[in-house]
């Protein structure tokens, strides 16, 4: 079925991130069962989950698998359909880039979840990412719409807002993004929510997840920063001071199924920052994972402005030879921006309300990391 679709996928996950197709450890983690009673409140639809083999679409693919939901997973390798499907989900390829049709893909599709983007490739152009997270996405809403879909949740990222400038920001905090990935993922937002003003009141009905810093079993994302602070090599860079909003991986996708059975009235046409209930300091989230690894922190701490321009000298000597460089600058922001995010909006609309305390998230998190050997 693949070949007759003639289209192919982008997955959300960076290089670094696991990928589900890729590692049998990360499937063989099943996902929490939501805590509502999903499978009553969502059967019935034919969902689509774009980036199946990332770890946040990942996870949600395969949540809504478990709860013997049909429900069809895009990824970009034919390689990776083929995995999914020899584990018996129904996968797909789509190129978010390609100019082919995809109406094939969408027919008799009643919820769709956008997750896959290009993200974190520092050595790809502003084109790539262009045509991923801004037409790409555009073109997938358009397509659902004339496809009958009746839902479509784009999943955008609160890192539209860079380093803010409001603490905590709303959903109306001015954007400021800080990278190539968030302007793109900005443009890509702003364009389906201006399509989805022009839809018909009984229309196709469009809402935005912002997840902040998303984590969990699976994650590689925040690998390196477990294991630098267990292997007792870590030194922070600045002050620590800096605020972050994590998201702990089955509160992210409890939201994404919270977006399907809102009341229209509640959620059409709106974002919604998703995160766990309160940001924390760098200072507070080292400490936690210090003290659930067994180690203790050490006090030396670098000064930003150093680790700043080698980051900026890794760029610009790998990019032109298509290389990705081993310290990029987003990888710095992680300890200069500040990240915290007002969830009002969310827990009224969506009724959101995040399950996973810090230290219980971080907890699992490296007891999965230690059982994969991660860690």
């Amino acid at each position: 079925m693949t070949s007759d679709l003639n289209v192919q996928t982008e997955t959300v996950s960076p290089p670094h991130s696991s990928l589900l197709v890729a590692d049998p450890a990360i499937e063989n983690r099943s996902p929490r069962r939501p805590s509502r009673d999903w499978a009553e409140a969502l059967s019935g639809r034919r969902f689509l989950v774009t980036g199946a083999a990332g770890f946040i679409g990942g996870h949600l693919f395969r949540t809504l698998a478990d709860l013997d939901l049909e429900v069809i997973g895009t990824v970009l390798h034919p390689e990776e359909a083929t995995i999914l499907t020899e584990r018996g989900y129904d996968a797909r390829v789509l190129d978010l880039s390609s100019e082919g049709s995809w109406d094939p893909l969408l027919e008799g599709v009643d919820v769709v979840f956008h997750v896959a983007a290009r993200f974190q490739e520092t050595e790809d152009g502003e084109d790539v990412y262009e045509a991923v997270n801004h037409h790409g996405a555009l073109k997938l809403a358009q397509t659902a719409a004339r496809a009958g879909v009746s839902r479509f949740i784009h999943c955008s990222t609160v890192g539209v807002h860079g380093d803010v400038a409001e603490i905590p920001a709303t959903e109306e905090s001015p954007f400021n993004p800080m990278d190539l990935y968030h302007r793109t993922k900005l443009n890509g937002e702003l364009a389906i929510l201006e399509f989805a003003a022009g839809l018909p009141d009984d229309g196709m009905l469009v809402t935005v997840n912002r997840p902040a810093m998303v984590y969990g079993p699976g994650d590689r994302r925040m690998l390196k920063l477990f294991k630098a602070i267990a292997s007792g090599r870590f030194r922070m860079i600045g002050s620590g001071e800096v605020l972050a909003h994590l998201g702990y991986i089955d509160d992210q996708t409890e939201s994404f199924l919270l977006g399907v059975v809102a009341p229209r009235e509640r959620v059409e046409g709106k974002p919604f920052n998703i995160a766990s209930a309160e940001p924390l300091t760098l200072n507070e989230l080292a400490t936690i994972i210090a003290e659930e690894v067994g180690v203790t922190l050490p006090r030396m701490k670098i000064p930003v402005a150093p680790v700043w321009a080698a980051a900026w000298m890794c760029e610009m000597v790998c990019r032109p030879f298509n290389i990705k460089p081993p310290l990029f600058r987003r990888r710095v922001g992680f300890f200069t921006h500040n990240r915290a995010f007002d969830l009002s909006r969310a827990r009224v609309g969506l009724d959101y309300e995040s399950r996973w305390p810090h230290r219980d998230g971080i907890r699992e998190t490296i007891r999965w990391y230690r059982e994969t050997g991660w860690l």
